[in-house]
């Protein structure tokens, strides 16, 4: 080869590089519609949260920039929604009973997953499929039964008895299970062979080697927890009591009396929260996710 093919080669690999690729663009242009799709309602609910009612009621129709954005952003709708009918209240009741509720279900599905995966006694499989089955019935199927339940043990309008039935939650015991059985069985034989015992093996070697996975169910437990609508709304009655979620709807039910500026700062409210946590904790989500996904 000459010289100056070998000087051509190089540019011709870069070129052949740069060379445009449909699959990357396609991807590219999936992704943005992905965010839009998501993103945008989003912003305009954060946006609009910063809207006078009576400016959002005029700026409605018909639908231009002023529709979305404002020139005069006020504060007046978070200040009303948190001092004048009491939302800081309902922000703690939601926290409360997502951070017990999670707490709850994350300690008692590690716990179970453990079992499931490292101990061998009899009818393990039977309590298996039958954990996995509970996660196939619809919510609503049991509704009524839960209740009664619930009724019947007076918890009614009590915060127990919006997490009570929550603390079992038979997908975490299946993430956490398949977390377990990822582990490589030397390190619980060498522990056996030091005479650890089952539950501090549990706790310092099966524990801090599902860092992610754990991670991942937290705060999944989490936001099913904080997303809650249809159980508190029936079971408290005490609007003190009541969650934000059940709350952030009554600004948008008052009869002849808009408030949409309240609505959408009560909204954002409890889901920038959420949202904030979700990007924090999205590596860890991701790959606990993908570690637990190989073996059955």
């Amino acid at each position: 080869m000459s010289l100056t093919e070998s000087r051509e080669a190089p540019s011709r690999s870069l070129h052949s590089r740069r060379r445009f690729r449909p699959g990357i663009l396609a991807r590219f242009v999936g992704l943005v519609a992905v965010i839009a799709l998501f993103g945008i309602p989003i912003m305009w609910m954060i946006i609009i949260s910063f809207k006078a009612t009576p400016e959002i009621l005029a700026d409605a129709v018909p639908v231009s920039f002023r529709s979305v954005f404002t020139a005069n952003p006020t504060l007046t709708n978070y200040v009303r929604v948190l001092s004048d009918f009491g939302f800081a209240q309902n922000l703690f009741n939601s926290a409360l009973i997502s951070v017990l509720q999670m707490t709850g279900s994350v300690v008692t599905s590690t716990v179970a997953a453990y079992a499931f995966a490292r101990l061998r006694f009899r009818g393990r499989t039977l309590a298996f499929g039958i954990c996995m089955i509970a996660a196939i019935v619809p919510g609503e199927a049991i509704f009524l039964p839960e209740f009664r339940l619930v009724s019947a043990l007076g918890l009614n309008d009590t915060y127990a008895g919006v997490i009570l039935p929550f603390m079992f939650s038979p997908f975490a015991i299946f993430l956490m299970r398949q977390a377990f059985l990822e582990l490589p069985n030397e390190l619980f034989e060498a522990a056996s062979l030091d005479g650890v015992g089952v539950w501090r093996s549990f706790l310092t070697i099966a524990v801090p080697n599902v860092r992610a996975p754990l991670v991942t169910v937290t705060l999944i437990q989490f936001i099913w927890a904080w997303n809650a609508y249809i159980w508190p709304l029936v079971i408290i009655q005490d609007p003190t009591k009541q969650t934000a979620q059940v709350a952030a709807a009554y600004f948008k039910s008052v009869p002849n009396h808009p408030m949409n500026g309240e609505f959408m700062a009560a909204l954002s409210m409890t889901a920038v929260p959420l949202i904030i946590l979700t990007v924090i904790l999205q590596k860890y989500y991701v790959r606990g996710l993908v570690a637990t996904g190989s073996k059955g």
